[in-house]
């Protein structure tokens, strides 16, 4: 009978250890390549907890996610609770940034 052997997670301590980071995470799906450019982020409340926690005050103040411009980050409790977060995206030929007129 053969017997399985799990992988070896060969990181420094400190790294297997380490919290996910939950902002790239979901800027990743934000910014997904192919897909319209976002124009809000949903998230349920235990999810913008943990995305202060990670981003501190910065989040808080201006209430947006990412860097340079940032995309609107909104707290929405009926969200379900996988993923926890909704990236609501540019309609077609629609503005990039809500409110900002073409020049």
């Amino acid at each position: 009978m053969a017997t399985a052997t799990l992988p070896i997670d060969r990181r420094p301590a400190a790294a297997r250890r380490a919290r996910p980071h939950v902002a790239g995470d979901v800027l990743a799906v934000a910014w997904a390549p192919g897909a319209a450019p976002p124009r809000e982020i949903r998230v349920r409340p235990e999810l913008h907890d943990r995305l202060l926690a990670e981003l501190g005050p910065a989040l808080a103040e201006h209430g947006v996610l990412g860097e340079p411009a940032g995309v609107p980050l909104v707290v929405d409790p009926e969200l379900p609770e996988f993923p926890g977060f909704e990236v609501r995206r540019v309609r077609p030929g629609g503005p990039v940034r809500p409110g900002v007129l073409a020049a």
